[in-house]
């Protein structure tokens, strides 16, 4: 079965992870966050596949077009971790390594297969 979110599931994290009235800096970009990870090919047939995989676009898009006016790594790594976690795939957050994939999405070292691989390894 795969989870499908919308925005609303988005900013209660956003709520729960960041001060209260950390605005959003781009709507389009949290619009693009939501959808990238239900991105379907022709006929209904799933790009991304696997549940990391899902789970870590929210991760990259929060750190690329940065939706939020701040506390965008924060946001990601809560809705990637949730995202697993609702879809019956918990994982550890190792976070020296976190932060390392944090700074590597930033300066564009590590990609969405990357971030989705580093998910897995670190599922539970």
């Amino acid at each position: 079965m795969t989870l499908y979110v919308d925005t609303g599931w988005v900013l209660n994290i956003q709520v729960n992870v960041s001060p209260q009235n950390t605005p959003i800096r781009d709507w389009g970009a949290l619009h693009v966050m939501v959808e990238r990870h239900k991105y379907e090919r022709i006929a209904g047939e799933p790009y991304y596949e696997e549940i990391p995989t899902r789970a870590a676009t929210f991760l990259h898009t929060a750190l690329r077009l940065r939706p939020f006016s701040d506390y965008n790594a924060s946001i990601g790594i809560a809705c990637a971790w949730e995202y697993m976690e609702q879809s019956g795939i918990p994982f550890d957050l190792p976070y020296g390594d976190v932060a390392k994939l944090v700074a590597d999405i930033r300066s564009d070292e590590a990609d969405l297969t990357e971030t989705a691989r580093l998910l897995r390894d670190w599922a539970a």
